[in-house]
């Protein structure tokens, strides 16, 4: 709820990004961390997926890794839930042949992930998104709610409810 997915489409989506990279690619990995499942999606997403190969993950990750060579790319992967490193270090080699500049975002509510994914070798680092301060839950609530019209009479019991969200977004809204 503190607006982590959002925060990667405003960036996914972004007009100056849209020429910036060859390749696009946004997976939700979700709690099951699968490889397969995981390279497959990605493969959806650039168009290079290829029946003959549908199960065989060997052969999926080469494909991938051919797909990626040489260009500039941007990969989304939301909601990662696995901490285990061997199982990321086995995946993040799939991207190391794109082009200077690739970049991957990764979303999670698990610290301990970010940790695992972090490698400044390889640039990869963490941004942490906290709650909003008192204002601005105010400002957001009253945006959704009161759709941004004024009505004194309901401002003290809204604060109370926005202050009750904690300054999570998702609850805000």
């Amino acid at each position: 709820g503190l607006g982590k997915t959002t925060f990667a489409k405003v960036v996914y989506n972004h007009e100056r990004l849209k020429d910036h990279f060859g390749l696009k690619a946004w997976y939700c990995v979700s709690e099951a961390y699968d490889a397969l499942r995981i390279t497959k999606g990605l493969l959806q997403e650039i168009g290079s997926f290829d029946l003959k190969i549908d199960g065989n993950l060997n052969q999926l990750q080469v494909k991938l890794k051919e797909s990626l060579k040489g260009k500039k790319f941007l990969i989304v992967l939301d909601d990662v839930w696995n901490e285990n490193y061997n199982e990321w270090y086995d995946l993040r080699n799939l991207f190391v042949q794109g082009d200077m500049g690739s970049k991957i975002i990764v979303t999670t509510r698990k610290r301990d992930v970010a940790k695992t994914m972090c490698d400044e070798k390889m640039d990869l680092c963490a941004i942490t998104l906290g709650p909003l301060p008192r204002d601005d839950s105010w400002a957001l609530f009253k945006r959704h709610s009161l759709q941004n019209g004024e009505h004194p009479e309901l401002e003290e019991v809204g604060k109370k409810i926005a202050e009750n969200c904690e300054g999570l977004p998702l609850a805000l809204k």
